[in-house]
């Protein structure tokens, strides 16, 4: 498992386009990236799996304590730079802010280890209303859990709650389990 982490940590070192994630990391959401890193949890920029979906851009995997972010996907998408007029730049740091957040959801989830991988007791069968509808939809099918899914949506734009959460739930890991 070590082995693996490793090699995928020096793969995604090897970005032309995204050397440093960090930068495309909002203030307001640099508090709870930070709190990942503190509690232990991986945060790697470009695996080689992102480039098997260039729409993809984040995953949780729980076995490794990993949040994966495709950067470089985010980066080449055609439509940054459209949205309410800001640049590329300020896109990028919006949408790779609320991919982190959303990703910290799926790891708070997995952290308190309910049932059916929830923080709080959504329904699952509401929508969200336009494109995040679709979202939803395509990640569920990745995933299969529409509530986990749900709640990732509805709280990836309030790194403060998911921060909370988080720190509630998540502990770092015990020098035995390193």
């Amino acid at each position: 498992m070590h082995i693996f982490v490793l090699l995928i940590l020096l793969t995604s070192g090897l970005s032309t386009q995204a050397a440093d994630y960090r930068r495309y990391i909002n203030k307001r959401t640099r508090p709870l990236h930070d709190l990942l890193i503190k509690k232990q949890f991986l945060i790697i920029a470009n695996p080689p799996t992102c480039k098997t979906n260039y729409l993809m851009r984040g995953y949780f995997i729980s076995r490794y304590r990993a949040i994966y972010l495709c950067v470089d996907n985010l980066l080449e998408d055609p439509r940054l730079g459209d949205i309410s007029g800001r640049d590329k730049f300020d896109d990028a740091k919006k949408q790779l802010s609320t991919t982190l957040t959303h990703e910290a959801v799926h790891a708070a989830q997995w952290c308190k280890g309910s049932k059916d991988w929830t923080l709080f007791n959504l329904s699952g069968s509401d929508t969200l209303g336009g494109f995040r509808d679709s979202a939803l939809d395509s990640s569920t099918k990745i995933r299969g859990n529409r509530k986990s899914e749900k709640e990732a949506y509805l709280l990836e734009s309030k790194p403060d709650i998911v921060m909370e959460a988080f720190d509630l739930y998540c502990q770092a890991l015990s020098p035995g389990e390193r």
